[in-house]
């Protein structure tokens, strides 16, 4: 288990990219066919991809079925968005 994940109060299991399934979930934020948010204890998760759907939720863990692309907290995106442009500058 990754370290940092569980220092922020969630951990997830990517199934081959088919479905992914989360715990440390506190509420579900937005759902759309390519982008799910999760408000997590501390922060937000996206999980991005394809044909996205909640299959199954209970407390605070859920199961996201489709084409999983990336799971990211809103910090790393932050981070890779900041990267980028400083990529875009030079």
């Amino acid at each position: 288990m990754d370290e940092a994940r569980l220092a922020l109060g969630y951990n997830y299991v990517n199934y081959n990219g088919e479905a992914v399934y989360l715990e440390g979930i506190q509420s579900v934020l937005r759902i759309d066919g390519e982008e799910i948010a999760f408000r997590l204890k501390h922060g937000v998760l996206y999980v991005t991809g394809e044909e996205l759907a909640v299959s199954d939720l209970c407390g605070a863990s859920v199961l996201v079925r489709g084409k999983i692309t990336a799971v990211e907290t809103g910090e790393s995106r932050n981070a890779k968005a900041k990267r980028e442009k400083e990529g875009d500058s030079k």
